[in-house]
């Protein structure tokens, strides 16, 4: 926490607590909900300022550090919108991004509609748009319901007051991660739900609770029990309730939120667009009402996609090619597969569905260009980040994930959007697991392209021809552990390797070194006292098609998931075996090769592909050569890759 600086402004007389990271020139703005402070938002907040964006999260008056009001019974949703409205013109800050939960995502919607020039876009968890208006809740659930009870000046002071604020804030972070709404019977009150030996939620440290403890110990909990409990019948003169900016709710499907009266259906018939209508909606499986703390990584990963999405929009908004504006047209789920949450990137709505393997160290984003166009062409567009990669789920031992794992996962994800039958498209190691796949479940595949190899028949992988000594582009001869799949950084005969090399670097720098790496037309092969990061001097820069941004994304999500999975696939599995009896793929394929592609280096690959033995496994294979293409051709040259893309696929639709 040592990143996040606090400031005190001063509004109205009273001083206000100002937590805040990052200095990036777009700005995001986390409002918090109840029994929080700015604390509830620590894990976001770092990782939007890694991500390029400037992190503030006020304490509401009355909470946390932050003063309160003279007369706490009096205060209101106005006087938050107010202090926010207050805080945005001392720190000069003109537009913003919101992000809410709980009763926060109220004051972040009415602060949208009564100043709109004032924000960029809201995000919401676990709380959707409702629109301004009398309080009806109460009126469909018992008298113990908890807002009902809370709602009733002098009953929860009394209540909370048998407890110090600690065993409060502990008891109610117990009762709001339960599925169910907090009810008290007749004879009861809310805190008596809780028994005293219930363990805290596993992801809530006891130095959370006592952080939490010590500032609600001090606040009290007088002003948050008017705001929100006691001020839900508050009235705004607001003619249309329409938010017309960007919007994402995060739902998670165990937040007891979801099982108020109406709620389900509200969100998932799609009324609530009604209101909100750019509005994405993200249901998390596991997810509780404190999901940003529950699954900070999965959370931060989803935050920052609609982040990078809009604020690219804005800043490119004049350049048609920018991969930004693409960014807009995909949407984003999570399919449960095998008790893990594996991500689905998906755009358009055609008949027939392409789906996108990626590669290392890729994730579905590197498809971002290729999903769009096969979308604008009438195809539907799928791209899974594979479990361990991404915003996936990572295994629960990464270092027995397979390529079997991968299939069976691809097989899960096709029957759960009912995919009868799908074109396949790979690049680096993808390709292993697409013509895998096509010799597995042949019924499933009607074509496959590739980027870069063929088709590699099933086994271990042979490239012990490949010399122990390298020629340098100086003429320099020295002795080399062969490859970098080889070089035991990279390959099972040394576990831990790798992961030392990586190590000394941050996720983005790992990310640079590799695409640069592998952007070169030789093959990445380090001397006897260098690791594979050595090869890459910080001052290299990066490729001219990927850019800062590009570079930002992947490595956020490589922040997420690490590389533990990504080192054992492809890396530490090369010589898994399939007991495939005749590995004949018998479905037509493209295999679009680079010239400049390292992987065309590897011993008897060039051979293989212009002899033609290449189809004596793959039969129907059409090849095309692209002299100036590297490893990421794709990303390199899009509107190629494209065309070639389309061309294949509507001669065979």
């Amino acid at each position: 926490m040592d990143q996040i600086k606090h400031n005190f402004i001063n509004v109205q007389g009273l001083n206000l607590h100002v937590a805040e990271t990052g200095t990036g020139p777009n700005t995001v703005v986390f409002l918090h909900g109840f029994p929080e402070i700015w604390y509830s938002w620590r894990h976001q907040m770092v990782a939007v300022a890694k991500a390029g964006f400037r992190a503030i999260a006020p304490d509401y008056r009355g909470y946390g550090l932050s003063d309160p009001p003279p007369q706490p019974e009096k205060a209101s949703y106005k006087d938050i919108i107010a202090d926010l409205l207050a805080i945005s013109d001392a720190l000069g800050l003109a537009k913003v991004f919101l992000i809410a939960k709980d009763f926060g995502a109220r004051p972040a919607y009415l602060f949208a509609l009564l100043h709109p020039e004032r924000v960029s876009g809201v995000i919401t968890l676990g709380v959707p748009f409702v629109p301004p208006g009398p309080y009806q809740y109460h009126n469909y659930l018992p008298e113990g319901f908890y807002i009902s009870r809370w709602g009733e000046p002098g009953r929860a002071e009394a209540d909370f007051g048998r407890l110090d604020a600690k065993t409060v804030v502990r008891n109610v972070y117990i009762l709001f991660s339960r599925s169910d709404i907090p009810i008290a019977a007749e004879n009861q009150e809310i805190m008596d739900l809780v028994d005293a030996s219930t363990p805290l939620p596993p992801w809530f440290t006891e130095e959370d609770l006592a952080t939490y403890g010590a500032l609600y110990e001090k606040s009290g909990f007088q002003t948050a029990l008017k705001i929100p409990y006691r001020s839900m019948d508050e009235n705004f003169d607001i003619a249309e309730p329409i938010v017309k900016v960007p919007a994402l709710f995060i739902m998670g499907d165990k937040d007891y939120v979801l099982k108020f009266p109406g709620m389900e259906e509200y969100i998932r018939s799609g009324k609530v667009k009604d209101f909100v209508p750019d509005l994405e909606i993200l249901h998390l499986p596991e997810g509780s009402h404190f999901v940003q703390e529950q699954s900070p990584g999965q959370v931060n990963q989803l935050i920052l996609a609609f982040l990078h999405k809009h604020f690219c929009l804005k800043k490119t908004v004049d350049s048609p090619l920018s991969h930004c504006l693409k960014m807009d047209q995909i949407q984003h789920k999570f399919i449960t597969v095998q008790g893990l949450n594996v991500h689905v990137a998906e755009t358009g709505t055609g008949p027939n569905t392409v789906v996108f393997l990626h590669g290392f160290p890729e994730i579905w984003y590197s498809w971002r260009h290729q999903m769009v166009a096969v979308a604008k062409a009438g195809f539907r567009a799928i791209a899974p980040d594979y479990r361990g990669y991404g915003l996936s789920d990572p295994p629960p031992q990464p270092e027995k994930a397979s390529y079997k794992d991968i299939i069976a996962d691809l097989l899960a994800i096709f029957d759960a959007l009912g995919l009868a039958k799908v074109f396949l498209i790979a690049k680096d190691f993808g390709i292993r697991t697409a013509y895998l796949f096509a010799l597995l479940h042949p019924e499933r595949v009607s074509r496959i392209i590739t980027l870069g190899a063929p088709l590699i028949p099933t086994g271990p992988l042979h490239l012990s021809p490949f010399p122990k000594a390298s020629t340098y582009q100086d003429g320099r001869q020295q002795q080399c552990d062969v490859s970098y799949i080889f070089n035991p950084s990279m390959f099972e005969q040394e576990p831990g390797r790798a992961e030392a090399d990586f190590g000394r670097l941050d996720a983005k720098t790992v990310v640079r070194n590799i695409y640069i790496l592998f952007s070169r037309s030789d093959v990445p092969i380090a001397a006897e006292n260098q690791e594979i990061m050595d090869l890459v001097d910080a001052s290299t820069p990066l490729p001219p098609w990927f850019t800062e941004e590009d570079l930002a994304t992947y490595g956020a999500l490589y922040e997420k998931s690490g590389f533990q999975t990504a080192l054992q696939v492809p890396y530490r599995s090369v010589d898994e075996k399939f007991n495939i009896a005749e590995p004949i793929v018998k479905v037509p394929a493209l295999c679009i090769i680079s010239d400049k592609d390292f992987a065309l280096k590897f011993p008897g690959r060039e051979e293989y592909m212009r002899s033609g033995k290449v189809k004596d496994s793959v039969p129907y294979l059409e090849t095309i050569r692209l002299p100036e293409g590297t490893h990421f051709v794709q990303e390199q040259f899009p509107q190629q890759v494209n065309q070639l893309f389309l061309a294949f696929l509507n001669k065979h639709v």
